[in-house]
């Protein structure tokens, strides 16, 4: 019940849609919002990828592979060093 009491004081742009009373409050925010890139240009919706970003997620990536790998080399090698030194005869 409270959800459905906040989505309908939610602010909606249903302009277009074959309802009955649509909610267009909300249209003007929604088309206020945009990103600005360094160099001035105004985009409005999904921005570019982050070179930089990526690049930093592939190294963390294969960095976490890699010392996951080499702890399970020292554990293997652990594994093999366990002799048992007492020989009951």
């Amino acid at each position: 019940e409270s959800c459905e009491q906040l989505y309908e004081q939610s602010g909606k742009c249903e302009y277009g849609l074959n309802i009955q009373y649509p909610n267009n409050y909300g249209c003007n925010f929604m088309e206020g919002i945009k990103i600005v890139r360094k160099n001035g240009t105004i985009v409005s919706g999904p921005g570019s990828k982050n070179t930089a970003a990526s690049v930093f997620i592939g190294l963390f990536a294969c960095s976490f592979v890699l010392l996951g790998g080499y702890a399970y080399y020292l554990k293997t090698k652990l594994d093999r060093a366990k002799v048992n030194l007492v020989s009951e005869e």
